[in-house]
């Protein structure tokens, strides 16, 4: 059941579906297919009620939208919005409009290729290598005769799997001079690590469990650690947060939302925690998308960000984690998870 929506709160509706169906590029009767059908298939409406509706008619609007809106995945609340802020920030609001249950299905099990199967088996071996101490990054690994014999494999099947895990940014291969374990993060871990949260089912749950206990552990090294430069560039972020929030601007706020909490995992000074939460930049952005629509929303961001600041000036670790967990806490509400 829906709120009931104030007349001006209809007339903004009407506007917004309008915006949306022009957004899209789609006629009327393709917007109704897609987004106007009932269980059996059937249009909920005709298309001469649509244009009456795109016209200024309101009646019926609301639950028309919170139809679209279940279709699209995305809040009913979006329909709310002010037409301006609605137009302007179309885009962060839309967000992912395919079917998710398709995401869902299960995908038949495969055989997995030998190709495969020394990939991971060299894989593990530098993996357990760097752990022992045996490798350490910029090591030159064993010739390809020595690792064919380790791995049972023949030498072109090695130079195969080598050329994938290079791929990787896991190893460097050097024509002439050899192969060598990676000796810095190539950016290629965030890529693979963001496929590894997307093809995970509950995937949104888990990454925010996840990035929870990073966050707070992130706000209380920050209040021990921070130093001028550090605590200038969170203040530097909040500014213009208050900007974007000034100016309506959904998405900006939001990127500078993120922007604050990888700073806040900068003033750490703990590259495992700031990277890990770096690799989440893209998939905290669909989150995000999914539910704060509303400007109490982002006024109630902006002074939570503050407080967090507040006590991480004031080198206060106990309370920027506190902070920082209500903060988060408050997300999960935003985010209707």
């Amino acid at each position: 059941m829906i709120k009931e929506a104030a007349p001006q709160e209809l007339r903004y509706i009407a506007e917004n579906l309008l915006t949306l169906r022009r957004r899209l590029q789609i006629s009327q009767q393709t917007f109704i297919q897609t987004y106007l059908t009932g269980p059996d298939g059937k249009s909920l409406i005709s298309v001469s009620t649509l244009s009456n509706i795109e016209n200024g008619n309101t009646v019926g609007v609301a639950e028309l939208a919170e139809q679209v809106a279940q279709k699209l995945w995305v809040d009913y609340s979006v329909f709310l919005v002010e037409p301006d802020n609605f137009a302007k920030n179309i885009e962060l609001f839309l967000g992912d409009s395919l079917d998710r249950d398709e995401r869902k299905q299960k995908i038949p099990p495969r055989k997995i290729s030998g190709c495969e199967a020394l990939v991971q088996g060299i894989s593990d071996y530098l993996m357990e290598a760097l752990m022992s101490g045996e490798l350490r990054p910029g090591s030159k690994l064993p010739p390809d005769r020595v690792l064919s014999t380790r791995f049972g494999a023949g030498r072109t099947s090695i130079r195969e799997a080598l050329r994938v895990l290079s791929s990787l940014g896991i190893i460097t291969i050097l024509p002439g001079n050899g192969t060598f374990v990676a000796s810095e993060n190539t950016g290629f871990f965030n890529s693979v690590m963001s496929w590894v949260v997307l093809l995970s089912e509950n995937s949104i749950e888990h990454l925010i469990d996840v990035r929870n206990e990073l966050e707070a552990v992130s706000a209380r090294l920050a209040a021990q650690r921070a130093d001028d430069a550090a605590i200038r560039e969170l203040m530097e972020i909040n500014r213009k947060m208050e900007i974007a929030f000034g100016e309506a601007s959904f998405k900006d706020f939001l990127n500078l939302d993120l922007d604050f909490h990888l700073a806040v995992a900068r003033c750490s000074r703990n590259p495992l925690i700031y990277n890990l939460l770096a690799t989440s930049r893209k998939m905290l952005g669909v989150i995000s998308k999914s539910g704060m629509v509303t400007m109490e929303d982002l006024r109630n961001i902006y002074f939570e960000h503050e407080d967090i600041y507040a006590a991480i000036v004031a080198h206060n670790s106990l309370q920027a984690r506190e902070m920082m967990e209500a903060h988060l806490s408050n997300a999960r509400k935003r985010y209707h998870l």
